[in-house]
């Protein structure tokens, strides 16, 4: 059962925030260097060295993955990046969209997540719609589910970049 749309704005966020966490501890078995942010910054997780950021957002849906052909993310978030990136020069920037879904959306208080990601690349996210938000005045960018990929693909990605960089 998903969560009803007039839920109260704190419990989704404690949803999320429970999500957060889980995924934290994923992604430190990766890369034990990863921040987890605080509730009001841009990004939620940050992973920096000398010549590398990488910044990640994690949304988590209610509904289980298969529901919908499409999931909504915040253009403003791309904004947030796209800002970010250029203040950091020639610093390389990667954006990393993860998306948690409910394995069981009968328990939402204590259900696992399952977690896919896609990485920001202006030439692909071009190609999704935009559409409105329905609760404030940003838009929204639809990206199409298939295009998402298991988020091991990518901490896998970073493990092997953080064994290059870092000194024996």
């Amino acid at each position: 059962m998903d969560i009803p749309k007039k839920l109260n704005r704190e419990k989704l966020y404690k949803y999320g925030e429970r999500s957060e966490n889980i995924l934290y501890e994923i992604i430190k078995q990766y890369r034990d260097d990863t921040i987890l942010t605080d509730r009001y910054n841009n990004f939620d997780y940050i992973i920096e060295n000398d010549d590398t950021t990488i910044l990640i957002e994690l949304k988590t849906r209610t509904h289980l993955k298969d529901t919908h052909k499409t999931t909504y993310f915040p253009l403003s978030k791309i904004k947030y990046y796209n800002k970010y990136k250029k203040q950091n020069g020639n610093k390389k920037c990667f954006f990393i969209i993860v998306i948690g879904f409910p394995t069981d959306t009968t328990d939402i208080d204590n259900c696992d997540y399952e977690y896919y990601a896609i990485q920001y690349k202006p030439q692909s996210f071009n190609n999704y719609e935009l559409t409105n938000n329905a609760d404030c005045t940003d838009k929204n960018i639809n990206i199409i589910v298939d295009d998402l990929k298991p988020v091991k693909y990518y901490l896998d990605v970073f493990k092997e970049h953080y064994k290059k960089t870092s000194v024996s």
